[in-house]
């Protein structure tokens, strides 16, 4: 998929810019309706193949538009056999439990689409950026270089697995700017179908947008393998952040070549009921 390469985040690669997804959808004339009825077909034979799963995540800072992207790419897609799983702060029963416990039972079954809107990866974000987190979950001492690279260290170990298992894991980092990011901030405060999603609590974390920008960087560089590569893209256009998703979700999908089952064998008295069925009709 040479078309996709300049998103696929390689050690130290710059990210992407708005002029790389501009030419990657004038030049290959993606379309989001397109690209995601397509997905749902390919999702549809991935259900009936029930042999491979799919899971995708979708990691970003605040308003870069996480949900609308969920709801606009997979909205052709059949409920059954498909599940978004949304992640918050841990509950103390999470925090209870080692970091990915709360993931686990989250993971697609064979034959399953699953996407988590935030994931694991807010264990090696937010917590790094705010490591007094770690406290509720019985971490006291200061973590350091080697803390942080057990956590990447395992993730890459848990995704090898499920793909070796036969899951697809497919991830997005939605790269919003700050100036984008505080533009939608303004529209929520100032737009009443909106203001539900405003919290100042967001407005205090973007004064963090060193840290936190450091962090991600931390994050693609230590798990973009090629079992699981990142994709970044850029988040500040929406429609065309939606659409070059949908398309690369198609083209991974695609790429599974799910087959839907075969009629099995019958016997005679199961073929004489299909003849009745079909002569009946015929009459």
């Amino acid at each position: 998929m040479p078309k996709f390469q300049p998103f696929i985040h390689h050690n130290n690669s710059a990210r992407p810019t708005q002029q790389h997804i501009n030419e990657v959808i004038s030049t290959n004339a993606l379309n989001l309706k397109k690209s995601s009825k397509a997905l749902a077909k390919y999702h549809a034979a991935l259900k009936a193949e029930g042999k491979q799963a799919v899971l995708i995540i979708f990691q970003a800072l605040d308003a870069a538009g996480k949900d609308s992207t969920i709801n606009n790419v997979f909205k052709y897609c059949d409920p059954a056999g498909f599940n978004v799983t949304s992640f918050k702060a841990p509950s103390k029963l999470e925090a209870a439990h080692d970091f990915m416990w709360r993931c686990y039972k989250e993971f697609p079954a064979k034959g399953h689409m699953t996407v988590f809107n935030r994931s694991y990866y807010e264990e090696t974000l937010v917590v790094k950026v705010h490591p007094e987190f770690l406290k509720g979950q019985g971490i006291d001492k200061k973590p350091g270089k080697a803390f942080w690279q057990q956590r990447f260290d395992f993730i890459n170990q848990t995704e090898a697995h499920l793909v070796a298992s036969g899951t697809q894991v497919i991830k997005f980092f939605l790269d919003v700017s700050q100036e984008e990011q505080h533009r939608r901030f303004i529209s929520r405060y100032a737009t009443p179908e909106k203001q539900w999603k405003f919290n100042t609590g967001d407005l205090k974390e973007s004064k963090l947008w060193d840290k936190y920008q450091k962090a991600f960087n931390s994050m693609l560089k230590q798990t973009s393998t090629t079992n699981a590569p990142w994709y970044v893209i850029p988040a500040d256009n929406k429609d065309q952040m939606r659409t070059l998703c949908a398309d690369i979700i198609k083209s991974r999908l695609k790429k599974m070549n799910c087959q839907y089952p075969t009629i099995p064998t019958f016997d005679a008295t199961d073929l004489q009921l299909i003849d009745d069925l079909v002569n009946k009709n015929k009459a």
